[in-house]
């Protein structure tokens, strides 16, 4: 009992920490995607306004998409060395967790089925 209840409580702080990522990830989205359509809407507006008078100006329309390209692509920032460090941890954590879960993690089949097929096959080498 005491090893299905130390897999489990493990298994629900995993599941709590994907929901969070999830959750932060999604609101960054958002967040962006609405800065974006905020943007946009002004530039909507701004052309709206500008047909309707007759002097549009499509250089100026362009000088803006570029400015907003130029802002969103400022505002970016490269991966520092703790997004590489969590990077490389990703994946011993990820094989432990499979392990864990009883599943191979170069082929994702099940261990025991692993076990089940090679057995076989070293009998028949012995013989």
């Amino acid at each position: 009992m005491g090893v299905f209840w130390g897999m489990f409580v493990e298994s629900i702080l995993v599941l709590v920490g994907l929901v969070l990522l999830v959750a932060v990830i999604f609101l960054a989205h958002n967040l962006s995607s609405k800065a974006l359509l905020l943007h946009l809407e002004t530039l909507k507006e701004d052309l709206v306004d500008n047909s309707t008078s007759g002097s549009f100006n499509l250089d100026e329309l362009k000088d803006e998409l570029l400015d907003m390209v130029h802002e969103t692509i400022g505002s970016m920032q490269p991966p520092n060395a703790f997004d590489h460090l969590l990077g490389a941890l990703a994946g011993p954590i990820q094989m432990w967790a499979m392990r864990k879960a009883g599943i191979d993690p170069s082929t994702g089949k099940p261990l025991d089925l692993i076990q089940q097929i090679i057995e076989p096959q070293e009998i028949d080498e012995i013989r």
